[in-house]
């Protein structure tokens, strides 16, 4: 005799069914590209904003530092938003976030003084922790098994789409004035409204057992650390694009600024095509093997900008940059979801957010003195060394391990 279905079944059917609708995935992937957006939009103006603040002590570095603050703070505010999002909810957090986020991005279009600039993004930055460990950790609690891998490639593809849609953008409009690319960040005020109407808290925080913060306070950091420390190195190289790439394009390749933009969106084109498929590759590799992939594909990608001098094989290299970035990223993502406890997602993503962010921040002040010291080829030099490395160490560890959730 068949079992009737129970309630917490039928609560369970009645979730997979709401985020399964089209609209409903719309608005939270939407939500998870945000994030990414916050860095790409200004990435073409970096020249045109050194140019015009040429006069300001130390401009070359304080330039980069407008992309990459907000790194900083992400990294630093995202462990803390994690167990604020764990304890007491997502969306009461994520939502306000949204809104924040679109504020203190736009700043920049009126802001003339460098150090003011500097302080609107450092508050973009926190916003941008909240959301983007909110976000993901929704998807952890919508989704499950492979629906929940199929989710994590979703996501990557949305980020990738509007990254490469709003960096051409930014691209185009950096060309005729540094300002314009700030008003992107005024989409996320419908994107804020969509996410308000569709998105909802799937777990009451109030309804969650006694031992909730007890296992909350069993966070196991370490155990999730290599994960986090690949994350890091991949963001440094990834990195090397919006901060290094375009100074190459322009000052050694003769490029005009307003094609920036469209070739930093390869990266970005080829990130959203390898999400659609990670799901797939899962299913033939394993982690260790996809991460092998990953980080042959970015040592590719510097190997060409280092042997050849030409526009585009930098478009293709960026392809490579991108395609290998994507798998390690979401790779590193799918992993974290798959071990961690429903009420430690948050802190989990939160950790690795902080460690995206760090890489981004990172990658100038690691970069530059490698620039200084032995010229952008050989800064590319020594990542296609470095990444290459890692892509023998993970081969040989795939095969030593066939399996690992």
């Amino acid at each position: 005799m068949q079992e009737k279905p129970t309630q917490h079944t039928k609560l369970e059917g009645k979730l997979k069914k709401i985020v399964h609708r089209p609209i409903f995935q719309i608005a939270l992937f939407s939500t998870t590209s945000m994030t990414i957006l916050g860095s790409v939009v200004i990435a073409p103006s970096l020249p045109a904003i050194q140019s015009h603040f040429h006069s300001v002590a130390g401009i070359e570095f304080l330039s980069k530092l407008i992309l990459t603050l907000p790194a900083l703070f992400v990294m630093l505010f995202s462990p803390l938003s994690g167990i604020l999002l764990d304890r007491y909810g997502k969306i009461k957090f994520l939502i306000p976030a949204m809104f924040v986020w679109s504020f203190f991005g736009f700043c920049g279009f009126f802001l003339d003084n460098v150090y003011l600039l500097l302080v609107s993004r450092a508050i973009f930055g926190i916003a941008t922790a909240l959301i983007m460990t909110g976000a993901s950790a929704l998807i952890g609690d919508y989704y499950l098994g492979e629906d929940r891998q199929k989710a994590v490639g979703k996501q990557g593809f949305a980020t990738a789409v509007g990254s490469a849609v709003f960096i051409s953008l930014g691209g185009y409009l950096s060309s005729i004035d540094w300002r314009y690319p700030f008003l992107a960040y005024l989409l996320g005020i419908l994107i804020a409204f969509l996410a308000y109407a569709k998105l909802f808290e799937p777990h009451k925080p109030k309804k969650r057992s006694l031992t909730t913060h007890a296992q909350i306070g069993k966070f196991d950091f370490f155990r999730f650390l290599p994960a986090y420390l690949l994350v890091f190195l991949c963001n440094v190289a990834y990195y090397i694009s919006p901060t290094q790439i375009p100074f190459f394009i322009i000052h050694d390749l003769g490029k005009s600024s307003d094609i920036v933009g469209i070739s930093m969106s390869a990266s970005a084109i080829a990130y959203g095509a390898f999400s659609l498929f990670y799901a797939r590759l899962r299913n033939v590799l394993n982690i260790y093997g996809i991460y092998a992939v990953g980080f042959f594909l970015m040592g590719t990608c510097f190997l060409l900008l280092y042997v050849v001098h030409n526009y585009w094989i930098v478009m293709v290299s960026l392809v490579f940059l991108g395609a290998g970035g994507g798998l390690i990223i979401i790779n590193s993502s799918s992993y974290i979801l798959s071990m961690a406890l429903e009420n430690q997602r948050a802190r989990a993503l939160g950790f690795m957010a902080s460690s995206i962010f760090l890489g981004q921040f990172a990658s100038p002040l690691l970069t530059q003195p490698i620039v200084n010291a032995y010229t952008l080829l050989g800064l590319f030099l020594i990542f296609t060394c470095l990444m290459y490395l890692f892509g023998l160490f993970f081969i040989f560890q795939s095969k030593n391990k066939s399996e690992l959730r």
